[in-house]
């Protein structure tokens, strides 16, 4: 059994993630009608996973130590692992969005805006974890429908809404976090960027860094890279959630990260709210429907997510 984020209008259309086969109603799944539930028919072609699959044995394969219980390993994956087991499900929905909705801030990317609408030439520079180097993006792992990392998304999508030249230095590592971050930044000022994306919080939050003591890290790199470049706008990204069923996850802070970083709002800063919108797709869903990797990185659809937030900010 699935869910739908929304109650569609009609039977969905069911495809495998990589586009390579399209599954049938009735043959497939059944949809009860009036509601977000799908359901496997016996013999359905749609990659399924039993329960006790997704916290297995130590020792499967595919799978990862550090369930919550510590006795068991969780299902787990890099590359197109999860994107190859996912399904995309295509619908009109019958009911209207009632979800956390990203907003502008034209406040806190004045000067950003004013370069693009100008087409003038723009110098995106990101900073973050695994996440930021897209991680898990079928783009990222050259698997269709070859996806771009959030990251690009969001270089495509202002180039086509503004039309200037737009170019990005994407600084991020894997495993990094916050004081890694402090670390890098006259690497990154040494980038010359017009605009500033900090993208931090998955890794704190597993490593249990303090929401006071990773704020104020976060407004470290800000302060730096506008002392040095005082027409710099920054953008600050609270992190997606990780699985909650994974021991490194921390679902108390990643909230109490958003609320930091939000103390952080003025004018040439703007918050890219994700973890909200992200925490209630994950109330509506299976955890793994979001995941790229089954514990802390998103695929296809979170990359999107990732993508729609920060686009949003530029109204």
């Amino acid at each position: 059994m699935a869910r739908t984020i929304l109650v569609p209008r009609a039977v969905p259309r069911l495809q495998r993630a990589d586009g390579s086969a399209e599954y049938v109603a009735g043959k497939d799944f059944e949809w009860v009608p009036g509601t977000r539930l799908l359901v496997l028919t016996p013999g359905s072609r749609i990659p399924w996973r039993a329960e006790a699959d997704l916290l297995p044995p130590p020792g499967t394969p595919d799978s990862i130590m550090g369930s919550r219980d510590g006795k068991r390993h969780l299902l787990y994956g890099e590359g197109h692992f999860f994107h190859d087991q996912q399904v995309l499900a295509t619908y009109e929905p019958a009911e209207a969005w009632s979800g956390p909705v990203p907003s502008a801030d034209l406040t806190g990317l004045a000067r950003t805006l004013a370069r693009l609408r100008a087409r003038q030439p723009v110098k995106v520079v990101l900073l973050g974890d695994s996440i930021s180097t897209g991680a898990n993006a079928s783009g990222t792992v050259d698997a269709p429908p070859r996806l771009p990392a959030y990251h690009d998304q969001v270089v495509a999508g202002l180039k086509q809404r503004f039309g200037g030249p737009i170019t990005l230095c994407n600084l991020s590592v894997g495993g990094m976090s916050a004081p890694w971050g402090v670390e890098q930044m006259p690497r990154a000022i040494a980038e010359a960027p017009d605009l500033f994306i900090i993208a931090f919080g998955m890794n704190d939050a597993s490593g249990r860094c303090t929401p006071g003591a990773f704020g104020a890290l976060v407004d470290r790199m800000r302060r730096e890279v506008q002392a040095a470049r005082p027409q710099c706008d920054v953008i600050v990204v609270s992190t997606m959630t990780a699985n909650p069923e994974w021991c490194y996850a921390a679902p108390a802070l990643y909230p109490a990260y958003r609320d930091v970083l939000m103390d952080l709002l003025q004018p040439g800063v703007a918050v890219a709210d994700v973890t909200t919108i992200w925490s209630w797709l994950a109330a509506r869903k299976h955890y793994l429907d979001l995941s790229g990797n089954g514990v802390n990185h998103p695929n296809d659809f979170g990359h999107r997510v990732y993508a729609e937030t920060i686009l949003a900010l530029f109204g």
